[in-house]
């Protein structure tokens, strides 16, 4: 069963790789480019092992996935994606080693956005089309696509462990009556957002080789771009617009479309973590708005920062909000205004702080998610609340709907795992050379799915110039924070290999 299903997400992947091979042979004939043949011996590789794996798994004896099978299969698919799908960059030369393809590669499929590369105008048309394509597949996730699309692959299989095993969030709860059904639904909604994206791009000063791969890249909360100044390229306000209302309807639960779709609007009024995560744009929109407004009154801001900062009222408001829903939405997009390592260090903390919260669980961005936060300041209430009235019983409740103990628990276990695996890259990333504080931020950007980072790593910068093992450990890094640590951990855990 196993090895069928490996089949068939390497297939997909070859599929994917195909309709790459199509873009670069078109622009091929009107632009010159020369990457086409790469993806298409790619495409045959990846189709052939893909089609081995599948024909072994048809003639093994007939067998179902267990919880521990899915785990790992969600696991080692993420890797076995980015194995195949470096192979361009290696071929083509966007990259001259294994290291920089592989963490490109991971950066795309996790929807984390950090590249290594400084000369992204230089790539040819199918090269920027697989960057921003990787980044689409792994938005919602491939294991989910071929739940939505090819169920009969995992026929009689815990299909609900799969998808818990890739879908972000606290807990996964079914749209439909199967979970096929759950799946198809979300795919649908996410290809209907990204087709309306690519139009509203389209309208503005972007062709539409741009317009499709910006769409991609923005409904996946990925942040590839087709140039290296990203957004800002454009010089747009209206772009700058159209980027931030789609990044931040990426980050909401994808659920609430579908509640949408199905006239049920209430629930979508009661959802607490939808009405955190819009106060928290607003806040933080305010926030940045407000120290950009008063910078020039403090002694704290060199003559260069205050260069840096927007000069009038609509430049700091769309920065400012730019900013916040890229951040929040975990997108990593940067606009015209868009190095904020030259701001000032007044603005790198609440920068790092929604960073690390993300958005709404059930949705393609990365980071913590705004559930997690409610649940853990929840508990921390109820904590002291018990200390005060020993006696009483309190109740964690999200959306007036009470929380089940093991959630509250798996809340907690995740902050105290987000911590540890801090200090753990904070050593490991000083030993290898980089800065304390490009060492932090760097593993939060990685492990949130955001991308840039700071200094080195910040938004006018690359992850190229960082020790190669360094790029490795934070390439794991995005790989643990997309599959929310747990998934990734159990498979480094004896009794889990050993449980029946």
């Amino acid at each position: 069963m196993k090895s069928k299903l490996f089949g068939v997400l390497l297939l997909i992947e070859a599929a994917a790789l195909l309709l790459t091979a199509a873009v670069a042979l078109h622009y091929q004939r009107v632009a010159g480019d020369g990457d086409a043949r790469y993806f298409l011996l790619t495409a045959a590789l990846t189709g052939a092992v893909g089609l081995f794996l599948y024909c072994i798994g048809r003639m093994s004896k007939p067998g179902r996935l267990q919880i521990r099978d899915t785990f790992m299969v969600v696991a080692l698919s993420w890797v076995l994606f980015s194995l195949f799908g470096m192979l361009p960059f290696l071929m083509y030369g966007t990259v001259d080693n294994v290291t920089d393809a592989f963490f490109e590669t991971m950066s795309g499929f996790t929807t984390t956005g950090a590249t290594v590369l400084s000369n992204i105008d230089q790539q040819p048309h199918g090269i920027l089309f697989w960057r921003s394509l990787m980044q689409w597949m792994g938005g919602l996730g491939v294991v989910v696509f071929t739940l939505a699309f090819i169920p009969s692959v995992a026929k009689g299989s815990k299909k609900m462990s799969l998808f818990a095993a890739e879908a972000p969030g606290l807990s996964v709860e079914k749209l439909a009556p199967t979970m096929g059904a759950t799946s198809r639904a979300l795919w649908l909604i996410y290809i209907f957002l990204t087709f309306l994206c690519a139009v509203a791009y389209r309208i503005g000063p972007m062709n539409t080789f741009d317009a499709v791969c910006h769409a991609l890249t923005t409904l996946a909360t990925g942040g590839f771009s087709t140039h290296q100044a990203s957004m800002g390229y454009f010089q747009s306000s209206y772009l700058e617009y159209v980027c931030v209302a789609f990044m931040f309807l990426s980050g909401v639960n994808f659920g609430m479309y579908y509640f949408m779709f199905s006239g049920r609007f209430k629930v979508i009024a009661k959802n607490e973590e939808l009405r955190w995560y819009v106060i928290l744009i607003i806040g933080g929109t305010l926030l940045f708005l407000g120290r950009f407004y008063f910078a020039p009154r403090f002694n704290i801001f060199t003559d260069e920062q205050l260069a840096a900062h927007p000069m009038n009222g609509a430049e700091r408001l769309r920065t400012s909000l730019f900013h916040v829903v890229a951040l929040l939405s975990n997108t990593g997009f940067q606009g015209q205004n868009y190095d904020y390592d030259t701001w000032g260090r007044l603005f790198i903390i609440p920068t790092v702080v929604m960073m690390i919260i993300g958005g709404c669980a059930g949705s393609t961005s990365g980071g913590i998610k705004v559930v997690r936060v409610l649940v853990l300041f929840k508990y921390i209430k109820k904590s002291i609340y018990e200390l005060i009235h020993p006696s009483s019983v309190y109740t964690i409740k999200i959306s007036d709907q009470p929380v089940e103990e093991m959630s509250v628990r798996r809340v907690v276990s995740f902050f105290s795992l987000f911590i540890i695996l801090f200090m753990v890259n904070m050593v490991l990333l000083t030993a290898m050379g980089m800065g304390v504080e490009e060492a932090g931020v760097s593993y939060l950007t990685c492990f949130s799915n955001y991308g840039p980072g700071t200094g080195i790593t910040g938004p006018s910068g690359t992850f190229g110039d960082i020790h190669f093992a360094a790029k490795w450990l934070l390439a794991f890094d995005m790989v643990v924070g997309r599959l929310e640590i747990f998934t990734i951990l159990l498979l480094f855990t004896r009794s889990f290999w050993q449980a029946k």
